[in-house]
């Protein structure tokens, strides 16, 4: 949460800082809250440990199964794992592979939000700037609709994610509480717990669960604040459309003075920070959508054949979680490219031309900003929109 000082500040900063505290529920878990006074603390380090003993396990398990498995292994942990078919002799490669990858998109998203914490704070600090200093009648109703759609999308991300874990867990538990089989969730092994038992297959299955609640917490934060960041984005966009409204109407009404350049110059400023949060949006998602999607594809890929080949139900429920998050990602890019084709359209449709000379002059400077704004791009080469999930989905 954001520290605030004063007590009457409108709804929409309330609201906002009643999504932030619910988006720090998520982090708390893992220890990586977006707050003012965030530090590391024993969660993080637990987090960051735990998640480094993931891969020791499926090492753990190959070394158990690998002599007398030709079809099932599996390759890492749950939320971050890649469970594969495949010949004893590509066995310890997939292995290796399925590791790297679990390594890859958890600890990428652990130690890049660590080390560059501050920069996160930065944005969200700016953004309760903006709302505190829009607080009046007509840009509080955009402010508003901008808190409404965040509550929105939030509700959508946390709703795929919970869906995508629930099929994950729910045909294992409906086989072993109705049917009476000891159907793991995974082929994860847990040591010193023997799965052919009814108490071994309960600590297995409680603990790989376990690992889908922990691990899960991580992604719903950070996919939550990216979302109320691009959302916050289009936000300001509509403010500068409504100072677009304002200014041409002025123009109208021939009025001239301090009011009328003071106007113009905050369109402008406006402008500049819409740039510089676009950038800053690229520079703090980039990586992180990356190794999304690009793990997505890898466990989508790999979770599909171990369904179709050994009949690893649970696969279907990975496949679905990290399916869903990685259209989730691709959504988030969207939005972005949609309010970037929006504030084009913006200052295209202003009345430009009541407006004074030098002022048509600058509104060539900004035309020019606006069509350079920077989208999210994987591998700083695709744009991260539905186009680049299409193509993914069909590569799938």
């Amino acid at each position: 949460m954001i520290k605030n000082k004063e007590q009457n500040l409108g709804s929409a900063f309330d609201q906002m800082n009643g999504i932030m505290n619910f988006i720090n529920r998520f982090g708390y878990v893992t220890g990586l809250e977006f707050t003012d006074d965030w530090k590391v603390t024993g969660r993080t380090v637990f987090a960051a440990f735990f998640n480094f003993c993931l891969p020791s396990l499926g090492f753990y398990t190959l070394h158990l199964t690998f002599p007398s498995s030709e079809n099932i292994i599996i390759v890492g942990g749950y939320a971050f794992n890649i469970t594969v078919c495949g010949q004893r002799n590509i066995l310890e490669l997939f292995v290796i592979f399925g590791i790297m990858f679990l390594i890859k998109q958890v600890w990428t998203k652990i130690i890049f939000i660590t080390l560059n914490h501050e920069q996160y704070m930065s944005v969200v600090r700016f953004i309760f700037k903006v709302i505190k200093s829009n607080s009046s009648g007509p840009r509080q109703r955009i402010l508003l609709n901008m808190i409404k759609r965040i509550n929105y999308h939030l509700k959508i991300n946390i709703s795929g994610f919970l869906g995508g874990v629930g099929f994950y867990s729910a045909f294992p538990c409906y086989d072993f509480i109705f049917n009476g089989n000891l159907t793991l969730v995974s082929p994860v092994l847990v040591p010193f717990a023997d799965a052919k038992t009814v108490r071994g297959y309960l600590i297995t299955t409680g603990f790989n669960i376990f690992i889908v609640s922990f691990c899960v917490t991580l992604c719903v934060a950070i996919s939550c604040l990216f979302f109320a960041t691009v959302d916050a984005y289009d936000g300001m966009v509509s403010l500068i459309e409504d100072d677009f409204e304002t200014f041409d109407a002025m123009c109208k009404r021939k009025e001239r003075g301090q009011t009328y350049e003071a106007q113009f110059r905050n369109i402008m400023m406006e402008l500049n920070d819409l740039a510089s949060f676009s950038s800053y949006t690229n520079d703090l998602y980039g990586l992180i959508s990356t190794v999304q999607v690009s793990t997505s594809y890898v466990v989508v890929v790999t979770c599909l054949g171990g369904f179709f080949v050994a009949g690893y139900v649970s696969g279907i429920g990975a496949s679905m979680s990290f399916y869903t998050e990685m259209l989730m990602y691709c959504y988030i890019g969207q939005l972005l490219d949609n309010a970037n084709k929006r504030i084009v359209t913006v200052i295209c449709n202003a009345k430009w031309y009541t407006y004074e000379v030098k002022y048509q002059k600058d509104m060539i400077t900004a035309i020019y900003v606006a069509q350079n704004l920077q989208s999210i791009c994987l591998a700083n080469v695709f744009p991260l929109n539905f186009d680049t999930g299409l193509q993914v989905c069909k590569s799938t």
